[in-house]
């Protein structure tokens, strides 16, 4: 093979050839090696292996050369190739040693391969193992507070102890929980954990600034809103990116707390490292966002359930993405709520009586709205009858979500009139900003304190209740409501499961399981 031949190989080769002499003197390298170095040819000629690395690595390359040119034996070295401009290129040296016919040795070569990219995929392994590492620790502490939720009954020890489980975390210096306060028109603090070494009070002072705060962000979006690096994050002024870097916050996240169309406020974590959230471990205190509406909105229902006295309230209702309003002036007809039943895939059954039109013609209507998914005659006598809608969202709904209990809800000529029954303590400031958010046209117009009119049946009915799964709930309520205990039946179990969007005979299951667990509590079995 001529030599011609020769460098046509070595310029082939992906990796850097070189050969030395026994004077340290370069005499021979492939293309590689300036197209990687940006020196020329002519200035290449007679560099020494010390010409290409840093200081910090000219003992380790000595020690080498003088290894190979001594011992004989093949050596391998990283460190790292500095280019004609300065750049530092992670590189993996070898050499081998050169000898003529006679056993003199000529010099060495070798080659050198770039471990950029290998570096790259190492760092890219070891970011995703402390991610997940980080990932299970945060799955770890939503697990331990759902159990810590467990015996808690009051939303402020919810998000307490949500706050105080996360700033006890070694991830994290400091969280709290807010909720927007309508006259102020702004999110205030409830509760907090942690230090951060009085950020969080620096934040709320600049509450009057004319920037959106990140937890303001996170509660008008309804998603979360990530701070990677408080030193660059745009949204925040620079005094704030400052005096964050200072008490040693580098990073944050603000969640919301809702549950269905309800949102209860914001929570807002603080971290000393930077990039301490990631999309994966956002994904999982968004999981946690949603756990904690959840709770609330469990321990407001339960409130009102088993407190003596309660809070009623009235509303005037004309906004047109109340369903009842349009629905009522199109179909000429009038409407009472006779309750609703959660469904499948998020929506919900909605059971109307009618009066004033032909229940054909009101099913007729109703089917032309956006909303409407489906609808079903469940009784029909001339102009008065039963209708069961399926729909996606609801004024009513809402008022559930949020711990209310809709007591009656009317609607007649395009007016809707409804009356909720919250809890004594409930802050009906936020409920009327909750429902304002998505229907603006509802008015209050009474409030008034009551007291219960049947302890012992409200009482029997939280027990119940207790017993029950929400499917078997759900089922059991839907066929009452349908006329399925009726005598004659005004729906089939057929009709019933059909509404549901589930088999007959998985609704004969549900309603056997609450049918026995019924005549368990009535008649003093405590067994299954």
């Amino acid at each position: 093979m001529d030599e011609l031949t020769v460098h046509a190989v070595l310029d082939m080769l992906p990796d850097v050839f070189y050969a030395y002499d026994t004077d340290g003197s370069l005499v021979g390298w492939n293309k590689r090696l300036t197209d990687i170095t940006g020196y020329g040819d002519d200035e290449i000629d007679g560099m020494t292996p010390l010409d290409f690395v840093p200081e910090e690595d000219v003992d380790t390359i000595l020690e080498a050369i003088d290894t190979v040119l001594t011992d004989g034996r093949i050596e391998t070295r990283q460190s790292a190739l500095v280019t004609k401009d300065g750049e530092k290129i992670p590189f993996e040296f070898n050499a081998r040693r050169v000898t003529d016919e006679d056993g003199n040795v000529r010099g060495f070569v070798g080659l050198g391969r770039d471990l950029s990219e290998r570096e790259k995929r190492q760092r890219e392994l070891r970011r995703q193992r402390d991610e997940l590492k980080t990932f299970n620790r945060i799955s770890e502490i939503v697990r331990e507070v759902i159990h810590a939720l467990v015996s808690v009954a009051t939303r402020e020890e919810i998000e307490r102890t949500v706050c105080e489980y996360l700033a006890a975390s070694e991830l994290y210096r400091f969280a709290w929980v807010g909720d927007y306060d309508i006259v102020e028109e702004r999110i205030v603090p409830r509760v907090n954990a942690g230090n951060d070494g009085g950020y969080h009070e620096l934040v709320d002072r600049e509450a009057d600034s004319d920037w959106e705060r990140p937890a303001e962000t996170a509660f008008r979006t309804r998603e979360y809103f990530i701070a990677r690096d408080i030193s660059t994050e745009a949204a925040l002024p620079a005094e704030l990116r400052s005096e964050g870097i200072d008490r040693g916050i580098h990073s944050g996240i603000a969640v919301p707390l809702s549950y269905g169309q309800t949102i209860y406020g914001v929570l807002v974590v603080y971290a000393s490292r930077t990039d301490a959230f990631s999309e994966r471990e956002a994904d999982g205190f968004e999981a946690l966002g949603e756990l904690v509406g959840f709770a609330i909105n469990a321990a407001e229902s339960k409130k009102l359930l088993t407190t003596g006295s309660i809070v009623e309230l009235e509303f005037d209702v004309a906004d047109e993405d109340a369903l009842l309003v349009p629905l009522s002036r199109r179909a000429d007809c009038t409407f009472v709520l006779e309750g609703s039943v959660p469904a499948s895939d998020g929506q919900f059954l909605y059971y109307l009586r009618t009066k004033g039109s032909p229940p054909e013609q009101v099913a007729a209507v109703a089917k032309s709205f956006g909303k409407v998914d489906d609808v079903q005659i469940i009784s029909s006598h001339d102009d008065t009858g039963v209708l069961v809608l399926t729909i996606s969202e609801s004024l009513v709904q809402q008022f559930v979500e949020i711990g209310a209990k809709v007591r009656t809800a009317h609607a007649e000529s395009g007016e809707e009139h409804l009356v909720v029954e919250v809890a004594q303590d409930t802050d009906i400031r936020t409920l009327m900003n909750s429902i304002h958010s998505s229907h603006p046209g509802v008015k209050l117009v009474a409030k008034r304190e009551v007291e219960r009119a049947d302890k012992s049946q409200s009482g029997f009915q939280e027990s119940f209740s207790a017993n029950l799964t929400a499917r078997q709930q759900a089922a059991f309520r839907a066929a009452y409501l349908a006329g399925y205990y009726d005598w004659p039946r005004e729906s089939t179990a057929e009709d019933v499961a059909d509404t549901m969007g589930i088999a007959p005979a998985t609704l004969h299951q549900h309603l056997r399981k609450a049918e026995g667990k019924l005549a368990s509590a009535f008649f003093g079995d405590t067994q299954d």
